[in-house]
């Protein structure tokens, strides 16, 4: 059996037409056809179908060649468009390759046709493949460029939210005996906290949110929050699993893959109005040997797919390729942020995975994520459980470096209340010339982002090397991968992510003084 050609004739003869389709059946095609003689024939037949190949009679008595080509790349540019007459001139070939067919012929002399069909196909594949790469590298470039812009109004925007956090819990502890004024501040302590749940998911889908990575089964995680889903998405939507028996480990933030499964699943219930299925299946790939296509920018190796299918509404061409911008959705006002998807294609990018998207209107929506598999056995340890009754107090002086003043002041206010002795810095260089007295130190906290050419990791840098013994906390809004100074890795066992609470804030502090060094 040869390639199959899927071919629209426009052509008023039936005779010349069953001619064209013999010529093409000795050769290397396993044709299927369609004749069409006018334009409203043509333009139903390239709505109704897909085509690889377009042949039209040069003159007919209701239609023409320059009419048909005008109608092809309108609607389908992609499809080569190949002209042939009883007669042929110079003068009208040059003319119709001038519009924008691929070739012209005689009838007489179909023997062309073989070759001319197969570069046709070739140079118009060739144009979609270019096509398809610009489209995808104007893509990547765009979604940098607002990633970065999100990653850096995330960053300032966490410093904001510390401030406003850290206050409104030193003012909790002066309306003991007022509970009006209680409410109203742990209503402002809320909307800070919701506020501090946007800017992690832009530090999301800008890669640079920190995650805390273990080696876990995807199944595990999709069981375990699988009552809350139900509970959250209501008795509209029933969910179906198909988990893959032995799906093979992933390295990944547990935590953020939970959001991320929630996040699909609400877009999937909001997808589905009148209510459906949504279907969660987990897939082992190998990509390498079972040739499963992979989405673009995927090496050939080990995946698992983690797809949420819904049957709803279904997205348009022009909605999946924005469907992952920040803010973009296609929601009522009030009804979604459209950091959702962002911020799951974000956590996938992070984590090494890609995210796919298949859809059409009316016939639902499948989101594909994938992770590369791990090497390691599943750790089956539970995390660690804090004892959250009491804050861990202490009396160690702690260096504080942080540029930003309200936020400096605001957590020396917490560290005295904790009982630490409290030395302020604003820049690396000022944390040094402190070290260089004779003033003990016993903690370093610094924010990684520093002004003044010195970053935390550096400053922690020559901190060592003035006191080799110096125990270290960072703190940071956002820290991208890149940024981290290599010599100072070790030093990243202990940071606190911006805004933090004050518990946290006492936890990593006695933490940090307690275990490191």
């Amino acid at each position: 059996m040869g390639q199959e050609l899927r071919l629209l004739v426009v052509e008023d003869s039936e005779f010349d037409a069953a001619l064209l389709i013999l010529e093409l059946k000795k050769g290397d095609f396993d044709v299927t056809h369609l004749r069409v003689q006018t334009e409203g024939e043509m333009l139903t037949a390239l709505r109704e179908q897909s085509w690889d190949l377009i042949i039209s009679d040069y003159s007919m008595p209701r239609f023409s060649a320059h009419a048909a080509l005008a109608v092809a790349k309108e609607q389908t540019p992609d499809i080569p468009f190949i002209v042939v007459s009883g007669t042929v001139s110079e003068e009208v070939a040059v003319e119709v390759m001038r519009a924008g067919a691929q070739d012209f012929m005689s009838k007489s002399k179909l023997a062309r046709l073989m070759p001319a069909i197969k570069r046709s196909m070739r140079e118009a594949a060739g144009r979609v493949a270019h096509r398809t790469i610009e489209r995808q590298l104007r893509q990547a470039q765009k979604m940098e460029a607002v990633g970065q812009l999100t990653g850096g109004i995330a960053h300032d925007f966490n410093n904001l939210l510390s401030v406003i956090v850290g206050n409104i819990e030193i003012l909790l502890d002066h309306l003991e005996d007022n509970p009006e004024g209680k409410v109203l501040a742990n209503d402002a302590l809320n909307g800070a906290l919701h506020g501090a749940e946007l800017t992690r998911r832009l530090l999301a889908f800008s890669r640079q949110q920190p995650l805390s990575t273990q080696i876990v089964n995807i199944n595990g995680v999709i069981l375990n929050i699988l009552t809350m889903l139900r509970r959250s998405l209501g008795e509209g939507v029933q969910i179906v699993t198909k988990l893959e028996d032995d799906l093979w480990p992933v390295n990944i933030d547990p935590s953020q893959l939970e959001d991320a499964i929630v996040n699909l699943a609400i877009n999937a219930r909001d997808a589905m109005p009148d209510g459906g299925t949504m279907t969660v299946s987990t897939e082992n790939i190998s990509a390498a040997t079972d040739g499963t296509p992979l989405p673009n920018g995927a090496k050939s190796g080990n995946y698992i797919r983690l797809s949420l299918k819904d049957t709803g509404t279904g997205m348009s061409a022009d909605v999946i390729e924005r469907a992952i911008e920040p803010f973009f959705t296609t929601k009522e006002q009030g009804k979604g942020t459209g950091l959702g998807l962002s911020m799951v294609y974000g956590f996938a990018q992070q984590s090494g995975g890609l995210l796919a998207i298949d859809s059409q209107l009316g016939s639902g929506t499948s989101i594909n994520v994938f992770f590369p598999s791990a090497q390691a056995d599943i750790q089956r340890t539970q995390p660690e459980q804090h004892a959250r009754e009491a804050l861990p107090r202490g009396g160690e002086t702690v260096l504080l470096v942080e540029d930003n003043v309200a936020l400096r002041r605001m957590v020396k206010g917490q560290l005295i209340g904790l009982g630490y002795q409290v030395i302020e810095a604003e820049t690396g260089a000022a944390a040094l010339a402190v070290l260089e007295t004779s003033q003990k130190v016993d903690l370093l906290f610094t924010d990684i982002g520093l002004p003044g050419g010195m970053t935390g990791f550096q400053l922690v840098e020559s901190a060592h090397i003035q006191q080799p013994g110096l125990k270290v906390l960072y703190t940071t809004g956002y820290a991208k991968p890149d940024s981290h100074h290599d010599s100072a890795q070790s030093d990243i066992q202990y940071v606190l992510r911006k805004p933090y609470r004050r518990q946290e804030l006492a936890e990593k502090v006695r933490a940090a003084l307690d275990n490191g060094g």
